[in-house]
């Protein structure tokens, strides 16, 4: 059984790809800017409780030294190498 492709039907074939395609733009342009704010919120709010659970609380007034303990070690940097001022 063969069955040819007629020009109408070919035609609306077309008009429904059209269709489909400028639903799925209107529908892209009124959800896509809501759906990227949402999301937006969400990792701001996720940022912010990280920084928060970081974050050491402290009470106002209080003050607080931290050092870098690896900073300070300079054993076992190079070698040691001994040199003699020059005068002209």
């Amino acid at each position: 059984m063969y069955q040819e492709a007629s020009f109408s039907g070919v035609l609306r074939i077309l008009f429904w790809f059209f269709v489909i395609s400028m639903a799925i733009r209107l529908l892209a342009r009124l959800l896509l800017p809501y759906i990227l704010k949402k999301s937006e919120q969400t990792m701001r709010a996720r940022m912010q409780q990280m920084q928060d659970q970081q974050r050491p609380q402290r009470h106002e007034g209080e003050v607080t030294i931290e050092k870098n303990s690896s900073a300070h070690k300079t054993a076992g940097a190079g070698d040691y190498v001994d040199y003699i001022e020059i005068k002209d």
